[in-house]
């Protein structure tokens, strides 16, 4: 199998807050939510990011449901003396995890991030659009991800997404899914980030495209056989 990774900033001047995760058996997108200006959290989004991303990679021996939720346990551990984990702006991040283990892949989706899966017989695109559905400080947070299961046998390709990736099929509609997954298979998923870009820079002022954020962190991790 061939896996290949992009990201990049939605600014020059703000580092990006999503991260990628590619290990053994496990390929995760993780994307912070916006701070707010007063979040009861005296570390950033993108430290609680870093600090969830390491603590998913430790228990990805786990189903993605039960990893995730032990990653969000003791990532609070580490800041729960400190900050006010109940304020209800404190760090949180949209998660996608892909799992391929005993022959089998698992998906979850927490948050507008998105899986793409094409199947020898369909074509499957996971995303949960109500944003205010997050990992943040709370393991209960888990039982909003949607989650499911395809034999390995069937699978072709997969794409895991922040929504500042998937906004070239979701919003600019350059491409459909099977499209994009085309141009990433032939050119890496830095071209698909490239091209958004593009159309960005085009519509500077959000005239054509209308859009809370002109420019967001983009992150594409792609797998293909």
């Amino acid at each position: 199998m061939r896996t290949q990774m992009a990201t990049e900033a939605g600014r020059t001047t703000a580092p990006s807050e999503d991260r990628a995760l590619v290990g053994p058996n496990l390929l995760a997108v993780l994307d912070g939510v916006t701070a707010k200006p007063e979040t009861g959290c005296a570390h950033g989004v993108g430290w609680f990011a870093d600090q969830l991303s390491a603590e998913i990679l430790r228990f990805a021996h786990l189903e993605p449901a039960a990893a995730l939720a032990e990653a969000i346990k003791h990532a609070a551990e580490l800041h729960v003396s400190t900050c006010d984990l109940d304020h209800p702006d404190s760090p949180s991040v949209a998660v996608a995890v892909v799992q391929i283990k005993d022959d089998v892949l698992r998906y979850l989706v927490l948050g507008d991030s998105t899986v793409v899966i094409d199947t020898k017989r369909e074509l499957l695109v996971v995303s949960d659009r109500q944003t205010n559905r997050t990992a943040g400080a709370k393991v209960a947070d888990v039982e909003h991800a949607l989650t499911g299961e395809v034999a390995m046998q069937d699978v072709r390709r997969v794409a895991v997404l922040s929504d500042g990736a998937a906004r070239a099929v979701d919003l600019f509609n350059l491409f459909d899914w099977r499209q994009a997954l085309e141009l990433m298979a032939a050119n890496g998923p830095d071209d698909l980030i490239r091209k958004m870009r593009a159309v960005e820079k085009e519509d500077a002022k959000g005239v054509d495209w209308p859009r809370e954020k002109i420019s967001d962190d983009a992150t594409v991790v792609y797998l293909d056989r």
